[in-house]
């Protein structure tokens, strides 16, 4: 039962109210910061992100922008200085074991993602678990029609 309660009051205060347009990001630095998130300097997450756990390092001078998602719940986060996260990314360290046929949602595993200095994530690109980044390359979304 705690735990429903803890999960339901981060989803609340975190993805509700500290993601919201009318807190200011200085302020919302303020406040990740003190949930656990580590922010260098002039770095900001801004409005309307979904942030799922707090082992997440963000470098100095780097940002994640609108509509981001951010799950860090069964691996590490790491984003260097100078990053720049284009709007409506999904940084997810969180996956499933789908081996077996009949239930392809199987046991839950992770691994940590790393985005390197100088790196620029295109909009809507999805970063999925153990992918690293390196210094100053991009990743962008394709999509064909």
């Amino acid at each position: 039962m705690f735990k429903m309660i803890k999960s339901y009051a981060w989803d609340v205060f975190v993805n509700k109210f500290f993601a919201s347009y009318i807190i200011p990001y200085k302020i919302r630095e303020y406040m990740y910061r003190l949930i656990g998130i580590k922010m260098g300097k002039n770095s900001a997450i801004h409005a309307k992100c979904y942030v799922s756990g707090k082992n997440i390092t963000i470098g100095n001078h780097s940002y994640l922008n609108k509509e981001c998602i951010i799950d860090a719940c069964h691996g590490r986060i790491s984003i260097g200085n100078n990053v720049g996260v284009a709007y409506r990314c999904q940084l997810l360290t969180t996956n499933h074991d789908y081996s077996d046929g009949n239930k392809r949602t199987g046991k839950v595993s992770g691994a940590d993602i790393v985005i390197e200095d100088g790196c620029w994530i295109g909009a809507g690109a999805i970063i999925l678990p153990g992918v690293t980044v390196k210094n100053g390359g991009g990743w962008l979304r394709l999509e064909v029609s």
